[in-house]
């Protein structure tokens, strides 16, 4: 199989603007980033949380992408670990998570994830099922199963030739590190959004490349319902 590279890229993608992304913190602006993904059937879906064991994670806040530079954050529980800290305008968890789980749900909404293993485990805990989907990592491993990184920042400087926000650029490190809910809203909803925005576009770059392989079958068979038998299994 030939080697992927930045030469796979099908057709020139629109260049990432990290501060058009929009946080989103209340409900009717909720609504109108759920009816556009009714619209467009396509939902680029990603979650922060406060650990990298979804099995303790709770959520922090949900990003989405309806099209190509268009997506938002949506946080669900910022504010840092203090009690009497202010905590920024949200929209409570549980009346986003209402609005959210008929669409995540949805039949006619196509949500894509990149390692969705994860997600569908942290969300299951808030009765959230995501159905359909697309796995980005997994349509990477469809089509180069010998390629050393399938993660996203890879993924996304070799097919959309960008770097991503990286995570401690948000939080900091070593002893000063921060949780990602005590994260300001406004460079949260960059980093956040931008990867909800990144999958949606490696999506777009990754479909015709598995139908030009060959690889469809075994994808959509296979390897992309596999996310789905592992998180019920864990």
């Amino acid at each position: 199989a030939p080697v992927m590279g930045a030469s796979a890229v099908p057709a020139p993608m629109p260049k990432i603007d990290v501060s058009a992304y929009e946080c989103v913190t209340d409900i009717s602006r909720l609504d109108r980033w759920i009816t556009r993904a009714r619209e467009t059937g396509t939902l680029g879906f990603d979650t922060e949380t406060d650990s990298l064991q979804a099995a303790s994670a709770n959520l922090v806040g949900i990003s989405l992408a309806v099209a190509p530079g268009e997506a938002c954050y949506v946080p669900l529980a910022h504010g840092g670990t203090d009690m009497f800290a202010e905590k920024p305008v949200q929209i409570p968890m549980e009346a986003a998570l209402a609005k959210l789980r008929p669409l995540l749900s949805d039949p006619s909404v196509l949500k894509i994830g990149q390692n969705l293993k994860y997600d569908m485990s942290v969300v299951a805990r808030y009765d959230v099922q995501i159905t359909p989907y697309d796995d980005t990592m997994v349509m990477s491993f469809a089509l180069d199963a010998g390629r050393q990184a399938h993660g996203m920042d890879e993924l996304s400087k070799t097919h959309l030739g960008h770097e991503c926000i990286s995570y401690k650029s948000v939080t900091g490190t070593g002893k000063s590190q921060i949780g990602f809910a005590a994260v300001p809203l406004s460079d949260a909803t960059r980093y956040a959004a931008e990867d909800a925005d990144i999958t949606f576009q490696l999506k777009n770059c990754f479909t015709p490349l598995i139908k030009k392989r060959g690889v469809e079958k075994v994808f959509e068979e296979v390897e992309n319902p596999l996310v789905r038998v592992l998180v019920d299994m864990e």
